[in-house]
């Protein structure tokens, strides 16, 4: 990048500002993708910028940004130690194998840390134009208006709220294109800006960007003057009334779920909203005898339990929780009255009104109110609940012969029509039949839909006729559909393979937005209305899992063994993986294991204490800054030394002049590409007196033109040369 030297104090100023907007096209990425480490991010951008400051040569900012993005993939993936052999070995590894990955076009198989690596590139091509933007071409207003169109649709078609951002992006915004604006003016007279004038223009343009800013946003709201948009364009675009069939449903929560397939029509009304700090799946009931068509509830139903608002519920599996889980608590405020209430996994307390009793059913998962012994309604409700962690390394562990170690009747569970077709047994066995334990079985199963051509689709769903079965329809046929059918194949075909599942109804998260109260709320309608996968896991109880392309499974797995990269848990990352180190592994060299044992206790030390990595940082570049900006005083001393040792000939002397070049460039003699080397030594001797300068010059010049390379005094020379860097150094 040809850069134009601009002040310091307006790059700093300038650069300050273009972090804030690049902070603002950050956050709803970060809160949209549910990424935790935004700070990550935001430190490349600061180091990035400090570097433009600093003028730092590109064969060192490149090395250094690199060494922090592998440390920044090491600290979001790995939980190893940041300087060993398995580190580095686990990060070629996953970056070399998203490389067939890309020649496959299989663009969504690419993991995690390939797209951080993606992204890190992004943001570093991206600072370079926003460099280049304000330093060569002194204009942002680009990059201003691609902000603000961006925020906006976010605001309009996301659940990203702007309100905030828009007050804070028209704030440094106008700021920057009207602080570029005095620079470019300047620029163009010829007129360096000093502190006075520099004050004189950039304070009433702070003032009147703020007042104003602050006066439009304490004026009252009168609200928009038409409709909302939205919903009209979502519709259309989305084609509501287009199906396969004469009759298309909407979008909702039913109770009749007998037959299934065939469109349904978008419905954005708001069903309830939930205040949580974290995104759950609602549940509200299961259903267990498939029909070939739909799904009916057919056991017998046993005596609904009574039970008191505010008492601790029994659920399945809550012995094997892991000591990190954590307890969470959610409000739910109900827009739209439903037959049954919703709750989230790992429920453990519901708060109600206390003139209430709730009434619960076991078998189908189903809570209610009564009141006076008939059915009420609810228009809020408290819950407690358990953010469940699994072990994978346990899970792993899980056998099909432990099921004879249970004793729930699974029959019900293993239910299938006899006409199934066979074929749909055979393909259930054949993508079971390699794995050992019940959870990679049905994680197999659960993941063949992504792999094999399916597509997800709500309005060319087709429906079953006669004898037609609707999961082997889905299965061999069409390949097309929404969570039912994705759902209802996944349940299918873990009973073919013998493990005992349930097909689930509920609500997926929601959009979630930030309150008044600083808090989550998540707004579920009645798009959200969604179906899953319950398979019960030995010595776990009843598992959720989420076969519906375009859907993430919530369930929390805690890695809590080491993941070669070829395995299929390892290319999803759903969650942090944690490889454990194995700790029985012997060390062939001392000097090795007490390396590895100081690099292990700093990087646990780091984690735990983070706030010291980056003091520590901020010294370390604090210092380099110093060490750079006043390099004119040291280097001198360094060349003075370094030349004394060697021998003085033309070789040597065409270096020592090439360098006293540099120190007086660094001194404040600019030399124009128009000025000769004698003009140029004419006005370094004007400054400091005598004629040292054009004695070098001279001496320099008959050996580059002339060929004079021998001189009866190099010593005396050098001398002078020695005086004059010196003189260059203060």
């Amino acid at each position: 990048m040809k850069e134009v030297r601009t002040d310091m104090r307006f790059l700093i100023l300038m650069y300050a500002l273009a972090f804030i907007l690049l902070w603002e096209w950050l956050l709803p990425v970060i809160e949209l993708t549910d990424t935790e480490y935004i700070t990550v991010f935001l430190f490349f951008i600061g180091i990035s910028f400090i570097f433009g400051l600093l003028r730092m040569k590109w064969w060192l900012s490149i090395p250094l940004k690199l060494i922090y993005l592998f440390w920044s993939l090491h600290y979001v993936f790995f939980e190893t130690v940041i300087l060993s052999r398995e580190t580095v070995s686990l990060l070629i590894t996953d970056l070399l194998s998203n490389i067939g990955i890309i020649a496959a076009w299989n663009w969504d198989g690419i993991t995690n840390p390939f797209r951080t690596v993606l992204f890190f590139v992004l943001l570093w091509m991206t600072i370079y134009l926003i460099r280049h933007w304000i330093e060569v071409r002194k204009s942002i207003l680009l990059f201003y208006a691609l902000t603000v169109i961006f925020i906006a649709i976010l605001d309009t078609f996301s659940s990203y709220s702007a309100e905030g951002a828009i007050f804070r992006i028209m704030v440094s915004g106008l700021l920057l294109i009207g602080l570029l604006t005095i620079s470019r003016i300047s620029d163009k007279h010829g007129r360096k800006i000093g502190t006075g004038m520099f004050a004189a223009f950039s304070l009433p343009l702070l003032f009147a960007v703020v007042c104003s800013s602050a006066f439009a946003s304490i004026m009252p709201d009168r609200g928009p003057a038409w409709d909302d948009p939205i919903p009209f364009l979502k519709s259309v675009v989305q084609g509501e009334g287009i199906g396969s069939g004469s009759f298309v449903a909407k979008s909702g929560y039913d109770t009749d779920d007998s037959k299934l397939g065939g469109a349904f029509s978008q419905d954005s009304t708001v069903v309830f909203s939930a205040t949580v700090p974290k995104k759950q799946y609602w549940k509200i009931e299961t259903k267990n005898t498939y029909t070939s068509k739909g799904w009916e509830q057919r056991s017998e139903e046993a005596i609904p339990v009574n039970i008191e608002p505010g008492s601790l519920l029994a659920f399945s599996g809550a012995d094997n929780l892991l000591e990190e889980d954590k307890f969470l608590h959610a409000e739910i405020n109900m827009k739209e009255q439903l037959p049954f209430l919703v709750y989230p996994y790992g429920t453990s307390k519901i708060h109600t009104r206390t003139d209430v009793v709730l009434q619960n059913q076991e078998d189908n998962g189903r809570f209610w109110v009564l009141k006076d012994g008939e059915e009420a309604e609810l228009d809020s409700f408290g819950i407690d609940l358990i953010e469940r962690n699994y072990s994978l390394k346990a899970l792993r562990a899980t056998s099909m012969d432990d099921y004879a170690l249970e004793s729930m009747d699974f029959s019900e569970y293993l239910q299938l029509p006899e006409q199934l077709p066979a074929r749909v047994r055979e393909l259930a066995l054949t993508i079971t039949g390699k794995e050992e334990s019940v959870y990679e079985k049905a994680k197999s199963i659960e993941r063949y839909f992504a792999r094999n051509g399916f597509m997800y689709d709500q309005q060319n769903v087709a429906v079953p006729r006669g004898a037609e079965d609707y999961v082997d329809q889905f299965l061999f046929d069409t390949k097309r559909g929404y969570c039912d059918n994705f759902s209802t194949s996944m349940v299918v075909m873990l009973r073919a393979s013998d493990i005992p599942a349930r097909w689930v109804k509920g609500f997926a998260p929601g959009e979630g937005k930030t309150n008044s109260e600083g808090k989550m709320e998540y707004q579920v309608t009645n798009n959200e209305a969604h179906s899953w996968v319950e398979a019960y896991i030995p010595g776990f109880g009843w598992m959720p899992f989420e076969p519906t392309i375009g859907f993430s499974n919530m369930t929390g797995i805690e890695y809590d063994l080491e993941l070669d990269m070829s395995d299929p848990e390892a290319p999803d990352m759903e969650e942090r993986e944690k490889p454990e180190t194995n700790k029985e592994t012997p060390v062939k060299k001392d000097e090795d294991n007490g390396v590895l044992a100081f690099f292990n206790k700093m990087d646990k030390f780091l984690r735990e204490n983070a706030w010291i990595g980056i003091a520590v940082l901020a010294v370390i570049v604090f210092i380099a800054w110093q060490v750079y900006k006043h390099r004119g005083k040291w280097i001198p001393k360094l060349l003075i030394n370094a030349y004394r040792k060697r021998q003085a000939d033309w070789v040597t002397y065409t270096k020592q002049y090439k360098g006293l070049l540099k120190q007086l460039d660094r001194f404040g003699f600019k030399r124009t590409d128009s000025m000769t080397l004698s003009e140029y030594a004419k006005t370094v001797d004007t400054h400091f007196g005598g004629r040292r300068m054009k004695m070098l010059t001279e001496a320099y010049e008959r050996g580059l033109y002339g060929g004079y390379t021998r001189h009866d005094d190099w010593a005396g020379l050098q001398e002078i040369w020695e005086d004059l860097i010196n003189r260059a150094s203060c």
